[in-house]
């Protein structure tokens, strides 16, 4: 979409036409999650260029704010220290559901003026920027699915309802409101459908650039999440709420394109080959990233939807990527990412494998026909966050496209997500074990 100011002129214009009274200035956290602060816009607009600070923790706390770093970069051993949000004015909207209130994503920097290389949004703009170097464009098109649940977070309906128009129908009353509210927000939809469990709803966004889109993702899933609040409701994108049920992946579809406008994956094969020979070379390496959990992994099942190997197949489900379409829409699909994951860490972890393959021209791979789960010759996929945390940790590459500093923090969180998980006691083990122990 084409953001609707380009300057801090134009930025000024927007907010005294809009009314606007205050603005949410805001990034996504290491988890994926949106968090800023809200200013006045009487105290913004004598400020708009220098931005505001914050504390570096958000870069490396866990999902539930637990501070795990003991790194250079934020750790308590290193003072804490803060950093600077810098907006980006070109992603400043009003919130329609909350007239006279904005938003606008930031970049971040330190107070000396250097940018920080390890937050998520920077990550995928040094990937692109090393992309934009060979002369590609990249565009990807997400697929992020969650569950709407009601206040005692249960699922909404009930049953297996993929593409339910009946069941779109009953639930249209948050239903439309997520659709017109995001479409007021500026995110353009390209679907938004029941799915594979009860309560499970699917949002499509449409095509674009792929910092739009992975801007677009984050900004969808806080904005769902609120509506669903102020409407009585709840929305998790956990990847496996319940055990019984589907789980919630995010699937990446995605394509190369020249400066002139044309897809190069329907145009040039020695741009294709190598690129999906990239996705499956770095499927194992960079789980992490796009199941950055340990629940993320229990959605990974054999004859599932999901994911167990790592396989190139042409319009087959049953392998990590799927090669489909033709002409302007000829694209690669990635569906090893889990719904819970940071839409800009997923989205570099994709365009980042493809420029692996571009870079070091490797040789199409041959295409999986049949069901994949089942294939003898295929790669496993990391089944556990411990088996992808071994490749991460292990992976020159990751530490080749995002920096030896966010790799290193990045390993320190996955590492703190396994060891809570290894200490807790669940409902589970007391039922099975406390009494015959």
């Amino acid at each position: 979409m084409d953001y609707p100011v380009e300057s801090l002129a134009e930025a000024r214009e927007y907010i005294e036409s809009r009314g606007l009274r205050a603005v949410e200035i805001g990034f996504a956290d290491i988890n994926g999650n949106i968090i800023g602060k809200r200013l006045p816009t009487s105290f913004l607009l004598g400020r708009m260029a220098s931005g505001t600070g914050l504390c570096r923790a958000p870069l490396t706390w866990d999902i539930q704010h637990e501070y795990f770093t003991s790194s250079a970069f934020a750790g308590f051993s290193h003072g804490a220290s803060d950093m600077i949000l810098v907006p980006d004015y070109k992603t400043l909207r009003e919130i329609p559901w909350r007239p006279g209130v904005g938003i606008v994503l930031s970049d971040l920097y330190v107070d000396t003026g250097e940018r920080i290389q390890v937050a998520p949004r920077q990550i995928l703009k040094n990937v692109l920027g090393r992309l934009d170097k060979l002369g590609y464009v990249s565009k990807v098109g997400s697929e992020i699915e969650f569950y709407l649940l009601d206040e005692n977070n249960n699922p909404l309906f009930g049953g297996k309802q993929t593409y339910s128009l009946g069941q779109a129908g009953i639930n249209s009353d948050i239903i439309d409101q997520i659709q017109y509210s995001l479409e007021g927000l500026g995110i353009p939809i390209e679907a938004l459908h029941t799915e594979y469990g009860p309560g499970q709803m699917e949002l499509i966004l449409e095509y674009s650039p792929a910092l739009s889109n992975a801007d677009n993702t984050i900004l969808a899933r806080n904005a769902i999440k609120e509506i669903c609040v102020k409407n009585g409701k709840r929305a998790t994108f956990m990847a496996q709420p319940w055990a019984e049920h589907s789980g919630s992946g995010y699937h990446l579809h995605q394509s190369l394109w020249d400066q002139r406008g044309n897809n190069l994956f329907d145009t040039d094969k020695s741009v294709l080959g190598p690129y999906s020979a990239g996705l499956l070379k770095c499927a194992g390496e960079f789980m992490a990233l796009v199941a950055p959990t340990v629940n993320s992994y229990k959605r990974l099942a054999d004859m599932s939807f999901a994911p167990t190997k790592i396989g190139l197949g042409y319009d087959n489900r049953t392998v990590s990527t799927r090669l489909l379409g033709s002409g302007q829409g000829a694209r690669l699909e990635q569906r090893t990412g889990s719904a819970d994951a940071n839409a800009y860490l997923l989205i570099a972890a994709s365009v980042a494998s493809g420029l692996y393959g571009l870079e070091n021209n490797l040789p199409a791979p041959e295409l999986v026909v049949g069901n994949g789960y089942y294939n003898p010759d295929l790669e496993d996929l990391p089944r556990t966050l411990v088996k992808a945390a071994a490749w991460f940790d292990r992976s020159e590459t990751a530490i080749e496209y995002f920096g030896q500093d966010f790799v290193k923090i990045f390993s320190e969180l996955i590492h703190f997500d396994i060891d809570a998980h290894h200490r807790a006691v669940t409902d589970w083990e007391r039922e099975r074990y406390m009494e015959n122990s």
